[in-house]
């Protein structure tokens, strides 16, 4: 009994030692529990604001080009968001781009001469995730799960798998390794905070690498964030809204057959059906090779989206690359912008110029793409369903396609003119 009771204060005294200890001891973290504990702490934050920056690296056989795209990000309780960054692809000096919500009412402005009304929080980040390659997403669904319609990270990661600790910019972090539909993804997750501080994303599109490096710095959360960020004013009036036809509704709900209309463009040198009226939008990218202008015509008439687009390739460009890797890459990069999956590839010709046709299921729908190289002219074309029903044995998706004719390049009435004068001038002077 007295050996018992001398043992006892020795006992607690080694249990009063030991439970702290026991209580240090960490749990095993996984990457799943380090994603699960980021999304809470984002999800608790009142306020949140940073300063970003998109890298994107093209590494090509032939040589490669490095572009960048800062952002900033401000975001308070319970849904003022505003999203901008600077696009220096149509120009070097950069114009400014950026959504906002001022807890009322949404807008986008696109400098220099486009500022809307839009109709919701969820319709401008929408609108704005392909323009900003998805940054508007990445952080703004963790705060805001319920406005993000198209999940940019953690909804679509598979494999995800912890790999150890990591310095990044002077912060310890988790890196985690992943995969987003086969192309592997890293991130960076800071240890102390679980913050999300870098997001590393691969992409191989033939003999290519595409490497996108997403950088978030100059974090701030629960600070005071000025009232008049959420209220911004542009420095031009805003387009005026046009009033909602009851008729247009109704064609939208119940749309009629599309009435297929040859198309021409004496510039891009082809002409094909479209359902509708074609909008264009020209895109430029600069390469290591050259400046390469995408011209993009749309046309819309539900459930079809039909596109037919040209771009102009400088000669050192296909002379490092042969047509199959060139289609390979554009289709590879085409599928993962509408997120679907390949289902069957086909090679063609078109007045003995190389092509081919990619087959693409869809969430909801069907996609085909048709690609020829025409000298250094590469045209891509492609028509979605969302009806599987209306495109019964691919007859819509054959309509479109076998309406593509290439045209001989022909002169402008200017030139013309010019040449008449010209002669007649000449034929003048010999009298």
């Amino acid at each position: 009994m007295k050996t018992t009771s001398r043992c006892l204060p020795l006992i607690l005294a080694t249990l009063a030692f030991a439970l702290p200890v026991v209580a240090q001891v960490p749990r095993k973290i996984d990457a799943k529990s380090v994603l699960n504990r980021m999304s809470k702490v984002y999800a608790r934050f009142e306020s949140y604001q940073d300063e970003g920056i998109l890298i994107i690296t093209n590494d090509e056989p032939s040589g490669g080009t490095i572009e960048k795209m800062p952002f900033k990000t401000f975001f308070r309780r319970p849904d003022l968001f505003r999203f901008e960054w600077t696009d220096y692809g149509v120009t070097k000096l950069g114009r400014t781009k950026m959504i906002w919500f001022n807890g009322k009412e949404a807008f986008s402005y696109w400098e220099p001469d486009a500022y809307e009304k839009e109709r919701s929080l969820s319709s401008a980040i929408a609108g704005a995730t392909g323009i900003s390659l998805g940054t508007v997403n990445t952080v703004s669904e963790l705060f805001l799960p319920e406005e993000v319609v198209y999940s940019f990270l953690l909804k679509r990661l598979e494999n995800v798998s912890l790999t150890g600790d990591d310095v990044f910019e002077g912060v310890r972090c988790y890196r985690i390794k992943a995969t987003d539909q086969g192309d592997p993804v890293e991130l960076w997750i800071g240890k102390t905070d679980f913050l999300l501080r870098k997001v590393r994303h691969e992409t191989k599109y033939g003999s290519g690498l595409r490497i996108e490096e997403e950088i978030r710095r100059k974090i701030q959360v629960n600070q005071s964030i000025p009232e008049v960020v959420f209220n911004y004013n542009p420095p031009i009036s805003i387009t005026a809204k046009k009033e909602v036809d009851p008729a247009e509704i109704e064609e939208l709900i119940n749309p009629a057959p599309p009435v297929w209309t040859e198309f021409r463009s004496d510039e891009g040198r082809f002409t094909l059906l479209m359902p509708d009226k074609p909008i264009l939008q020209t895109f430029t990218t600069e390469t290591a090779q050259g400046r390469i202008e995408q011209h993009v015509f749309t046309a819309a008439h539900s459930p079809l989206v039909c596109t037919v687009a040209y771009s102009d390739f400088p000669k050192q460009t296909l002379v490092a690359m042969d047509a199959d890797t060139l289609f390979q890459g554009t289709s590879d990069a085409f599928i993962k912008q509408v997120g679907g999956k390949l289902a069957g590839e086909t090679p063609l010709s078109l007045d003995g110029h190389p092509g081919r046709e990619v087959k693409v299921l869809m969430f909801r729908g069907e996609l085909r793409l048709r690609l020829f190289l025409v000298g250094d002219r590469l045209y891509m074309m492609s028509i979605i369903s969302v009806d599987q029903a209306a495109n019964a044995g691919g007859e819509t998706f054959k309509k479109f396609f076998d309406s593509f004719k290439l045209n001989p390049a022909t002169k402008s009435i200017a030139a013309l003119l010019h040449h008449r004068k010209f002669t007649t001038a000449t034929e003048m002077s010999k009298r």
